[in-house]
């Protein structure tokens, strides 16, 4: 934990020193569909195309493989410059149902793969019940994410209460969707919490897909944002993942309330999932952060970089964030990312000042690109024309993190 902050002896001992990003929303699993997606299905190839793909690479996991792919993942994403990390995790292995500890199994096997990587985390158990509105059931193809509302709950008060874990490892709640999870089931979550952990957030996908928004208006006769707003107490604890398809009027109660919606440009944009207006929300005073989602991407200036760019071209305007001159374009997006991350994981992460974990990175001075620069133009470089390079040391809890991986 930072204490104090002390000014530096002399010019040679300065270092830009910056927090490291918190990553709001990872599906760790994802990452083993690499390079296995980007080939042509269908004319109308879309998400709901890129779901099977998804599900072959679920059935496929088993606890060794989880905590595997989750080791190599977080080190990575660390090496990219995230020093936090929300996972939501609903590959629970309920095909191996023979198994009755198996969710267990598959959750402590994630929470061992980032004790191994060294990044802080807040692992997000998800309830995923059905497979759509008005389906009771779920999809053979689904079975892996399946838990009954008991067992799910019993699982997170579980892994909050007796599992052994790091002080770098924290639990929190994630009904998967509003299609996906029904009212009687979200209403015992929110029961759950409110006796068990209220300081807990609670993340949830919404609003990702126009045919989700259509189902939903189907079912409920809501939109997903305002059924939400219907049903349940909506505040601060909540993180809306995505909320691509909100209407203006739902961003706005969001920006009021100060509810983070979290953003995954790179994921949203290999889906093909639509544009947030990020200005507006951000004029609104709206919070959010960003997440790697399915992992394809584990860079944050590339997810920062591709949210400029999105709202860039959809206003045909350069510096779309920019409404005043008091902080650049790059150190607002940065802030603004911490900002809305640090409430969405619910820890005292993302700020360089006292009460804060020491999740620091260094910025390096020592490169061509970085090379005669101010702190502010070499994070601006970082974000807009950089990569890993930039970075150098790198302290979680305020222990250097040191990569001790083979080249490979």
């Amino acid at each position: 934990m930072i204490t104090r902050i002390a000014s530096a002896a002399g010019p040679e001992d300065c270092q830009i020193m910056i927090p490291g990003m918190i990553n709001a929303h990872s599906h760790v699993f994802q990452r083993g569909l690499l390079g296995r997606t980007q080939r042509f299905q269908r004319p109308e190839d879309d998400f709901w195309s890129w779901r099977s793909e998804m599900y072959r690479a679920a059935d496929t996991l088993t606890p060794e493989r989880q905590e595997s792919v989750a080791y190599h993942t977080f080190r990575d994403m660390i090496s990219k410059g995230y020093t936090t990390v929300c996972e939501f995790h609903y590959t629970h292995g309920a095909t191996q149902m023979d198994h009755g500890e198996m969710p267990l199994l598959m959750a402590e096997a994630v929470l061992r793969g980032a004790q191994r990587a060294g990044i802080r985390i807040r692992l997000l158990p998800v309830c995923y019940q059905r497979a759509g509105f008005g389906q009771p059931s779920l999809l053979p193809r689904q079975r892996s994410f399946g838990l009954t509302t008991n067992v799910y709950l019993s699982l997170v008060h579980h892994l909050a209460t007796e599992s052994e874990r790091t002080s770098l490892q924290s639990i929190g709640y994630a009904p998967h969707s509003l299609r996906a999870v029904g009212r009687d089931a979200l209403m015992a979550i929110l029961d759950h919490r409110n006796r068990h952990d209220p300081d807990a957030p609670i993340h949830i996908h919404i609003a990702e897909q126009v045919r989700e928004v259509n189902e939903c208006v189907l079912s409920t006769r809501k939109r997903p944002v305002e059924y939400l707003m219907d049903t349940v107490a909506l505040d601060t604890s909540w993180c809306l993942v995505h909320a691509t398809h909100a209407t203006d009027k739902e961003r706005a109660v969001l920006a009021e309330r100060k509810i983070p919606v979290c953003l995954c440009p790179t994921t949203e944009g290999d889906l093909g999932d639509g544009f947030f207006p990020l200005t507006e929300f951000m004029r609104d005073g709206g919070l959010w952060c960003i997440g790697s989602d399915a992992n394809i991407c584990l860079d944050p200036s590339e997810e920062l970089r591709m949210l400029d760019w999105q709202q860039r071209l959809r206003l045909r305007k350069r510096n779309a964030f920019q409404f005043d001159s008091t902080l650049s374009a790059s150190t607002r997006l940065y802030l603004k990312a911490l900002e809305g991350g640090r409430q969405a994981a619910a820890l005292p992460v993302g700020r360089i000042e006292p009460g804060f974990q020491a999740d620091v990175m260094e910025l390096r001075q020592d490169i061509s690109l970085s090379n005669g620069l101010s702190p502010d133009e070499t994070l601006a470089a970082w974000i807009y024309s950089g990569d890993s390079s930039f970075l150098g040391r790198r302290w979680i809890q305020g222990q250097e993190h040191i990569d001790t991986r083979p080249l490979s």
